[in-house]
């Protein structure tokens, strides 16, 4: 489904209608623009459904115990549709049982005797606002450097609520491509599989750790993610107001908004990539080799049918020569893409040292991201401050859902969010996996290409 929004009319002459058609133009999405055609939010403070799949809780909307990976990608994934699972412990959930050890991560000490004692995490530190507390709010990227274990006493004294263990910093493998973890993750992977059931033939991109303090409640502030999420509360609750794709003209990102692609994924300015999240220029030169993989194929066959004396053998080797020498022309086109594109100088590299390797981090949090809001969590819910600094932000349709202990969200890509977590005494703890979001139509087949898939297999053997 298209937007069904209209192109904006043209302007009267009249004062009053100039007004009025002023106002339309200015809440029209762009189609050119805007191509996410998943499920929108039906009406403002919607409740997104929580389903019980084990014994039944008497808080969900629903109960389903006949929910299987596949069902969830038709239900769920495909439609771009969030939702909330109950019971993710209970021993009748066979769906969610490769997760159930992450039970274990409610205890802090266990965390803290997996952990190397001398693993440094980068921590991010919220701003603080002395006259209103209301506008203190991690999400601007400022972070410091500390053990695990200082961290972990931190959370554990249950009196700080200033330093909020977020996503860390990437390494990069043997062959240059991102590691799926951070380090930290690597010490607790025994407990978490790769690919969780639920989430069927979708490849993971990230798995994280969040970790924080606040009895009170404190805010993630507004942003979206790239990837889909599949986020797991393993202590404390997270209450989360969510926009679709469909708003994302309403949302004044620090980024310029370049494209949505129909499946959600938005893309900025200088950050352009498929639908299913792989930048341009790798995509180029994957599919330039597996064209010459496959004209490779049809050479060898087109030999083996000219010496067999194979009617027609001839002209079929001459289409397979033509094949092959457009799919080196393909192969070198990317090369020199790609090599333009890298001329940059080694200092701009920067280095970590696990263990006795020394690393390069190929994937670091960063200042001020484009993917964040510039709507304040103060201002959400604060009609006359938007109508005055950011207008365009009331038409946007909100959607609610509450995430306790035991419950897993699923989130599409690029829905944005903002997410208030609430901590006891030993804090709030969750664990999250992003997977690349699928643009293809079917289970078998989530994305439009084998470009993920065939790099998960190369990188994993599965």
């Amino acid at each position: 489904m298209m937007s069904s929004k209209k192109r904006p009319l043209p302007e009267p002459k009249d004062k009053d209608t100039h007004e009025v058609c002023k106002k339309i133009n200015s809440t029209t999405s762009s189609p050119s623009i805007n191509q996410y055609d998943g499920w929108k939010v039906p009406n403002n403070n919607y409740t997104i459904p929580t389903i019980s799949i084990g014994d039944g809780a008497a808080d969900a909307t629903s109960q389903n115990n006949t929910i299987t990976p596949e069902s969830f990608y038709n239900e769920y994934i495909r439609q771009r549709k969030p939702v909330v699972l109950r019971d993710m412990t209970t021993s009748s959930s066979p769906l969610l049982s490769d997760l159930s050890n992450l039970t274990k991560w409610k205890d802090i000490n266990y965390l803290k005797s997996q952990v190397n004692p001398k693993q440094t995490v980068m921590v991010e530190q919220r701003s603080s606002c002395s006259n209103n507390p209301t506008k203190s709010t991690f999400g601007n990227g400022y972070e410091i450097p500390m053990t695990f274990p200082q961290f972990a006493s931190l959370i554990a004294s249950g009196n700080d609520d200033r330093h909020y263990l977020t996503t860390q910093d990437v390494h990069s493998n043997s062959d240059g491509r991102p590691d799926l973890m951070s380090p930290l993750m690597k010490y607790l992977q025994h407990d978490f599989p790769l690919q969780p059931r639920i989430m069927g033939n979708l490849i993971p991109q990230n798995i994280n750790l969040w970790m924080g303090n606040s009895r009170e409640g404190l805010s993630s502030g507004l942003h979206h993610d790239y990837h889909d999420n599949l986020y797991i509360v393993v202590k404390g609750t997270k209450r989360f107001r969510l926009y679709s794709p469909h708003d994302t003209e309403w949302m004044y990102t620090r980024g310029k908004l370049v494209k949505v692609h129909p499946n959600g994924r938005i893309n900025y300015q200088g950050e352009e990539t498929t639908a299913y999240g792989a930048d341009l220029k790798s995509d180029m030169a994957a599919r330039a080799a597996k064209r010459k993989e496959d004209a490779e194929k049809l050479l060898e066959e087109a030999e083996r049918a000219v010496e067999e004396g194979v009617e027609g053998a001839d002209q079929l080797l001459e289409k397979a020569e033509v094949e092959l020498e457009k799919a080196m022309d393909d192969i070198i086109d990317a090369e020199v893409d790609d090599d333009d594109d890298n001329v940059r100088d080694d200092d701009d590299k920067v280095y970590e040292t696990f263990g006795d390797e020394r690393k390069r981090v190929v994937d670091k949090t960063v200042k001020d991201p484009n993917n964040f809001s510039k709507v304040k969590p103060h201002m959400l819910d604060d009609t006359d401050m938007l109508k005055e600094s950011f207008p365009d932000f009331l038409n946007a349709t909100a959607a609610y859902c509450t995430v306790q202990e035991g419950d897993i969200l699923y989130l599409p890509a690029s829905w944005f969010h903002e997410v208030t977590s609430y901590g006891g005494q030993n804090g709030h703890l969750a664990m999250n996996y992003w997977f690349h979001p699928p643009d293809g139509d079917s289970f078998e087949h989530p994305y439009s290409t084998d470009f993920w898939p065939n790099d998960y297999k190369d990188r994993f053997g599965k």
